[in-house]
C-alpha cells in the first residue's frame, strides 16, 4: 500500500544499487539533526548563503528519496514543493512534478522512466518494498547491495545491508546486514556476525551504536567520511536545488524565522 502524502517507491530503479531516505518531517524539531546539516553542509563546501537556501526549501519538504543505479540518480521529494518550478539543475537535469505525490528530479533519462513507472503503476522490486516499510519510522535510512561493501562482505555472502538512523535528543543507529544464510563460526562467513557487540537474528547480523549530541559532535569527521555521512551529504547537496520561498534578502544584522509559510521574518524587537 502506497501511503498517501509519502514516497512512492515505484520511482526508484528495479535495479536500483542504493535507495537511501531522508525524514524530515521528523526531523525539523532537532536542534541536533540541524546541526548535523550544517556541518554535512560545511564538509561538502557550501557557503553560508547556499545553506540558508537548502533550510529554507527544506522548511517545505516532508520527505526526500534518493535512488542511484550506476550513478544514474533519481530523487523524489514530497511536501509544498509538488507545484513548484526548479530552476539551475545540473547540465543533463530536470524536474518533474508527480501529480498528488510530489517532485521527481535527476538525469533527464532517469527521471522520464521514474514518472513512467508511477504512471504505470508497475510493480515494486524486492529492494522498493523494504524501503517502503522504512519511510516512516527513521530519520535517515540506507538500502544497498552487500555487494557494494567489498569482498569481505561478498565471501561473507552478505546479500544487502540496511542502515537506519534516528537524529532525536541523541543519534541511534542500526546496521543491519542479512546473509544468505546463518553465519557460521570460525570462517569468512563469521564477519559480520564477529563485529564487536554486533546481535544475531538468524540469517540478519545487527550492529547498533547510540551517542549524545556532544560525541557526535567530537567524533563527526568519522561519520561524515562513512557510508551514513557520505549518503546524508549528497542529499544535503542535491537540497540546493530545492525551491526556496525567499521574496525578499532579509537584513543580516537581524535575527530572521525561516520556515513560516509566509516567507522568512525579520525580528525587529
Amino acid at each position: 500500500m502506497i501511503v498517501v502524502g509519502g514516497i512512492d517507491w515505484r520511482f526508484a530503479d528495479p535495479f536500483a544499487d542504493v535507495l537511501a531516505g531522508f525524514n524530515l518531517g521528523r526531523l525539523s524539531g532537532s536542534p541536533a539533526a540541524i546541526r548535523v546539516i550544517s556541518q554535512l553542509g560545511a564538509k561538502q563546501d557550501l557557503s553560508q548563503a547556499e545553506m540558508e537556501r537548502i533550510f529554507e526549501g527544506l522548511s517545505g519538504v516532508n520527505q526526500i528519496a534518493l535512488s542511484v543505479r550506476d550513478n544514474r540518480t533519481v530523487v523524489m521529494v514530497t511536501g509544498r514543493v509538488a507545484d513548484s518550478t526548479i530552476s539551475d539543475l545540473p547540465p543533463g537535469w530536470k524536474a518533474v512534478p508527480v501529480a498528488g505525490k510530489g517532485m521527481l528530479l535527476g538525469q533527464a533519462q532517469a527521471v522520464d522512466q521514474a514518472a513512467q513507472r508511477i504512471a504505470s503503476q508497475a510493480p515494486m522490486s524486492e529492494l522498493a518494498s523494504l524501503a517502503d516499510q522504512q519511510q516512516n519510522d527513521n530519520d535517515f535510512w540506507t538500502l544497498c547491495s552487500g555487494s557494494l561493501l567489498g569482498q569481505q562482505a561478498v565471501n561473507a555472502g552478505v546479500k544487502r545491508t540496511g542502515l537506519a538512523v534516528s537524529i532525536q535528543d541523541r543519534l541511534t543507529s542500526d546496521q543491519a546486514y542479512e546473509l544468505n544464510r546463518a553465519p557460521e563460526a570460525n570462517s569468512p562467513r563469521a564477519w559480520p556476525a564477529n563485529i564487536l557487540g554486533a546481535a544475531i537474528d538468524g540469517n540478519v547480523v545487527h550492529v547498533r551504536a547510540a551517542m549524545d549530541t556532544d560525541e557526535v559532535q567530537e567524533k563527526f569527521g568519522p561519520i561524515a567520511a562513512s557510508p551514513l555521512g557520505q549518503n546524508l551529504g549528497t542529499l544535503v547537496k542535491l537540497a540546493r536545488y530545492l525551491p526556496g520561498r525567499v521574496t525578499a534578502v532579509a537584513d543580516p544584522t537581524k535575527p530572521t524565522i525561516y520556515g513560516l509559510d509566509d516567507g522568512p521574518k525579520v525580528v525587529n524587537q
